[in-house]
């Protein structure tokens, strides 16, 4: 396996981690899917506990594995994380074939503030991932205005054209109430799409 730490903004911090893990021979396939972690931390911070060991699960899984650590205050605002999103997606999607990257499963997992990028990058971005797993996001109006007021509420950008969503809440957590992940789940079963 490489590790590779590409700087995408210096002045704002913004990395791109890449995992990249060997393929042909005796793994017996010649491209992997990949995953773009994008931990939370409230647009404040990128939380190493949701970077580096989520990145873990999916190398063990089988897939590449890459991890944001998008612009966060008091460096920037929104929608610098968006525009750091594209960047680290685009450099994905131009080495793929460097990366052996299956182009068209390339999936993206968030956590809070992550998993508002996350929903965001599914939604309203130029590159869109082919699925999105979203963890406790941040989806309604409290908790986006209380990160950075200003920020586009995901739920609100839901298309019938949206990715696939895997979502993951807990009922009783006091940070990012579930309903984010309730009003998300009901945008997306409203345009038909599957989560």
């Amino acid at each position: 396996m490489k590790a590779q730490e590409i700087i995408l903004n210096e002045k704002r911090n913004v990395t791109l981690t890449a995992y990249i893990q060997e393929v042909d021979g005796e793994f017996g396939f010649s491209k992997r899917p990949a995953m773009l972690v994008i931990p939370g931390g409230g647009y404040a911070m990128c939380s190493d506990r949701e970077a580096d060991p989520v990145a873990a699960a999916y190398l063990k899984a089988g897939y590449q594995a890459f991890i944001l650590r998008y612009t966060c205050t008091p460096k920037g605002k929104w929608p610098l994380p968006l525009e750091d999103y594209e960047q680290a997606m685009s450099l994905i999607e131009e080495r793929a074939d460097e990366w052996h990257l299956d182009k068209a499963r390339i999936a993206v997992v968030g956590f809070s503030a992550g998993g508002h990028l996350a929903a965001c990058a599914a939604t309203v971005a130029q590159h869109k991932p082919a699925a999105a797993i979203l963890v406790y996001p941040a989806i309604l109006k409290s908790i986006c205005d209380m990160c950075q007021p200003g920020m586009p509420y995901p739920h609100e950008h839901v298309t019938a054209q949206t990715c696939p969503c895997f979502l993951v809440a807990a009922r009783d957590d006091r940070t990012v109430d579930i309903s984010n992940t309730l009003r998300m789940e009901l945008a997306l079963a409203e345009k038909g799409v599957a989560f």
